[in-house]
């Protein structure tokens, strides 16, 4: 008895294989006998999938989610064409970004009586915009560190900035692990870097860290049209100043500066 079952059911498994095999065979029969204009529509919907990825990895993200080293060696390439497509105005620059950096430094001699001069960090300094913006001001006696991942950029920032070589210190080094103690600076910056960065909450917490309490933080935040590209990269700016908050900022205030970027500027309590 127990050999006619094992029997019957070697059998029915016999026939489930054999029908297996000519669904199997029907199909590669189906797939031989597609004209080529099919094939050719798929690899053409391939190739256009695999340019929409690539250029969605390398130009809209700016090689954000492949790691620092990438988003560097794009900067590096990039960098002598920066300045030219970015366009910067001298003269907005210098009332968004100078001056209040100027009134809390000044705010801070004032409460302190502390004669003594100013360091500050620009993280992701790229060609020396923020740099350029404050050592133009001429009531500004500090000195600042520049620091970017990317290496050419940072050379035309020295280029740049030449003739404020003593009140400037480049460092080629990773955001998210500044190599500084804590509570060092008066004032950190950061300006359209934090979404390329691969642990931008990591960043920011670096630059709390080696900020002076009382110090000024300025970060920009990534809006516009292309930030849901950029998804865990970017939050709504409400989102992103409550965050903030939560870092031992105190006053944390964002503002309108650019079609793609909210500043945001807090102080270290």
């Amino acid at each position: 008895m127990r050999i006619g079952i094992t029997s019957g059911l070697t059998h029915a498994r016999i026939l489930e294989a054999e029908a297996l095999c000519t669904t199997i065979r029907a199909i590669r029969e189906k797939c031989v006998a597609m004209p080529a204009w099919v094939y050719i529509l798929i690899g053409t919907i391939a190739v256009g999938l695999i340019g929409l990825v690539l250029y969605w990895q390398l130009v809209v993200a700016e090689g954000a989610y492949l790691g620092t080293r990438i988003v560097a060696l794009l900067y590096d390439w990039f960098a002598p064409h920066y300045d030219r497509v970015k366009q910067y105005d001298k003269t907005s620059d210098a009332i968004v970004l100078a001056m209040p950096i100027m009134r809390h430094l000044a705010r801070r001699r004032a409460m302190t009586g502390h004669p003594s001069s100013a360091v500050v960090l620009d993280v992701g300094t790229g060609t020396g915009r923020l740099p350029d913006a404050l050592l133009s001001q001429s009531r500004f006696r500090g000195h600042i560190v520049a620091l970017d991942a990317s290496g050419r950029m940072l050379s035309l920032a020295k280029a740049k900035l030449a003739s404020h070589a003593d009140r400037i210190t480049f460092l080629q080094r990773d955001a998210q692990r500044l190599p500084f103690d804590a509570d060092t600076f008066d004032v950190v910056t950061c300006l359209e870097a934090l979404e390329f960065m691969r642990d931008w909450r990591g960043a920011v917490k670096e630059m709390v860290r080696v900020l002076k309490p009382g110090g000024l933080l300025m970060v920009s935040n990534r809006i516009g049209p292309d930030a849901w590209k950029l998804p865990g990269r970017a939050l709504p700016t409400e989102a992103f100043v409550a965050w903030l908050s939560e870092l031992n900022l105190q006053q944390v205030q964002p503002q309108r500066w650019l079609v793609d970027y909210d500043l945001v500027i807090g102080i270290k309590g």
